[in-house]
């Protein structure tokens, strides 16, 4: 099996990482850094293991064919990702903290 390999869509780090981080190192800068570093290493282990996620199943059509999982170290965040058809990659499109309404930001926010 070829090795596998991630997209970031760029709006993750600059609108997804970016509210995360401002929100949490208004009460404490260093944790901000902790949940970042432990969301993006996840990165990695989903490239290498991209079917560990689970197909999300969403109400609406906004988030169909899209996988999600948890951030091991910090549950309430979910990474929502989609397998690239045709080459072995992986696209993460969405970082969201778990009480947000994925699909509504997803319409808001449509990444690719």
């Amino acid at each position: 099996m070829a090795d596998m390999y991630y997209e970031i869509h760029p709006e993750v780090e600059m609108v997804d990482l970016e509210e995360i981080a401002t929100y949490i190192a208004r009460d404490n800068p260093k944790a901000a850094d902790e949940v970042i570093e432990a969301i993006t290493g996840m990165y990695d282990v989903l490239a290498r293991q991209p079917q560990m996620g689970t197909e999300y199943s969403p109400l609406r059509d906004t988030l169909k064919g899209i996988r999600m999982i948890t951030v091991p170290e910090y549950p309430n965040y979910l990474i929502y990702y989609r397998l690239l058809p045709g080459n072995p990659s992986i696209r993460i499109l969405y970082v969201l903290h778990g009480a947000r309404d994925a699909a509504a930001f997803a319409k808001e926010h449509h990444r690719e």
